[in-house]
């Protein structure tokens, strides 16, 4: 029998890909594989890490390249976005392990039939294992655990703008703030805007208050489903503080929507982004700080009519 026993990292050589194949590949030697576009950068980043890391060549939007790339493959991390699923369609065709650091899952949810197909084959998949949704997510369960009956579920990321992230990460934010979504607010969908209807948040010590904005993180797209929650939404808050201002100001603006329109603006976009990254220091506590709260009626009965007005402000706000 050909046991499937290689972990390949799709994205390997990105920045949160090379990160994991360095943490992984002492504990799973001759194991590792790292794969992208360019196989010259894989190879090099296998060469430094050592350990039998190897590297492959994949290209997420060729079926053909997929299949020659899961040779021998029992794991799939994908660190990269994917316009078309053929990466996680031939991991459950296949049976394998399977799962992604992409947050676009608010877009893109699974269906019943890849459910259905991954249940056939026996193939394992985490969609959505990264901070936001993923951290986010384990921590509104273990409050689901301690409270009981859940009705409302409030996640509130703080990032700083001198964490480590790609470009990719700058991409994603380029896009999530010039596009609609909706939220759910006691029970119904009502349409929001990143960036907008900001709250004062508390965030632990030496944090404190922040000022947060809704944002279309997936973690709110499977509450309803998972917790029973009838209310879900997410904010984004931004160290230093006055970049969240700014930002939601220009969104008001309409200034981001404009700039996509414009030849050469993603790429003007990301490099103001990575010049703050590589000049704001992370302040203590700031980089990767989570802060999700989950709100439970524990006798049945709604929530206080001071709460239900402080959501309804806040969509309002939009």
């Amino acid at each position: 029998m050909n046991v499937k026993m290689d972990i390949l990292i799709v994205g390997g050589y990105g920045t949160v890909g090379r990160r994991i194949a360095d943490d992984l590949a002492p504990d799973y030697p001759d194991r590792i594989i790292v794969a992208g576009r360019n196989l010259e950068q894989a190879t090099q980043l296998a060469a430094e890490l050592g350990h039998g890391v190897r590297a492959r060549r994949a290209d997420v939007d060729d079926p053909a390249s997929i299949e020659a790339v899961l040779e021998g493959v029992g794991v799939v991390v994908s660190c990269i976005d994917q316009r078309e699923p053929h990466l996680l369609h031939a991991a459950i065709t296949h049976g394998l392990a399977y799962t992604d650091i992409t947050p676009h899952l608010i877009q893109r949810r699974p269906t019943q039939a890849m459910k259905a197909d991954a249940a056939r084959t026996g193939a394992r998949i985490l969609l959505g294992a990264g901070l936001a949704p993923g951290i986010s997510s384990m921590l509104a369960r273990l409050g689901a655990n301690r409270v009981g009956a859940v009705e409302s579920v409030v996640s509130n990321v703080l990032l700083s703008i001198g964490d480590v992230y790609g470009p990719a990460s700058r991409s994603y934010l380029m896009e999530e703030i010039t596009l609609p979504y909706s939220v759910l607010m006691d029970g119904r969908q009502q349409p929001a805007r990143a960036l907008v209807g900001a709250a004062r948040v508390p965030f632990p010590s030496p944090i404190g208050w922040r000022k947060a904005y809704l944002f279309p993180f997936s973690d709110q797209v499977f509450f309803p489903e998972t917790l029973g929650a009838r209310t879900a939404f997410a904010r984004l808050s931004l160290n230093p503080a006055w970049l969240g201002g700014l930002m939601s100001a220009l969104v008001r603006l309409r200034v981001p929507s404009l700039m996509r329109r414009r030849a050469g603006a993603q790429e003007r976009f990301n490099r103001l982004l990575g010049w703050l990254q590589r000049n704001t220091p992370v302040s203590t506590g700031i980089a990767s700080l989570w802060r999700s709260a989950a709100r439970a009626d524990l006798c049945g009965r709604a929530s206080s009519g001071a709460y239900r007005q402080r959501r309804r402000r806040l969509v309002r706000r939009r």
